[in-house]
């Protein structure tokens, strides 16, 4: 008995120790980074990524992160995201990884107990500056849209002490994510894509 409990609390350190490390920092950290701070953590991880034989990706996921999880009240987002963007276009994985963290995210919040407040908080605040990012490209049904609907779908419930940890630290009030996504889904539909055979009717009438 004392050794299934040893090994249930091993495992349970050794999940908890991988799902802390992709992060580099948390949310409160991350606040109080400015923009020179933010610009040189970005261009390190880039600098990184350009070195490395293998593993070009790792860097630059978490330097992408990172921007994404720091609050974005000032816009910093838009401002330092630009060399991230660029790599990882190159490398073809920026969609790749922005689901890959996406699901990250979503994971640690339907699994709160392995993490404290203030990193369910960190993976709260990627999630909603990533719907604010996506919002602009949910008229298509396109890989922006799947990523908000898998965040809606989550159906994730901020827990007390996540809520408690950002109310006391940001002086805000937490929302779910998944309520978040499913309010931009609604105010965003679909814009129907005109058919071939519309399109030759008004190519026709224009003539």
């Amino acid at each position: 008995m004392k050794k299934s409990i040893f090994i249930l609390t091993v495992l349970s350190f050794v999940f908890s120790t991988q799902a802390h490390a992709g992060l580099l920092f948390n949310y409160s950290q991350l606040m109080l980074k400015d923009l020179d701070q933010m610009n040189e953590m970005v261009l390190n991880k880039v600098e990184e990524s350009k070195k490395e034989e293998n593993g070009k990706i790792v860097p630059l996921k978490e330097a992408l992160q990172a921007v994404y999880a720091r609050p974005n009240d000032d816009q910093m987002i838009d401002k330092v995201v630009g060399p991230l963007r660029t790599q990882l276009d190159e490398l073809d994985s920026w969609e790749k990884v922005l689901s890959q963290l996406t699901d990250e995210a979503i994971n640690a919040l339907k699994n709160p107990k392995a993490f404290k407040p203030a990193v369910q908080v960190t993976y709260m605040v990627f999630l909603e500056n990533l719907l604010s990012e996506v919002k602009p490209y949910l008229k298509t049904d396109g890989f922006e849209r799947k990523l908000a609907e898998r965040v809606r779908n989550a159906k994730i419930e901020v827990t007390k002490e996540a809520a408690n940890e950002r109310s006391l630290r940001t002086m805000k009030k937490s929302t779910s994510p998944s309520e978040l996504a499913n309010k931009i889904l609604t105010e965003v539909p679909v814009t129907p894509a005109k058919t071939t055979e519309s399109s030759a009717h008004s190519a026709a009438s224009g003539q």
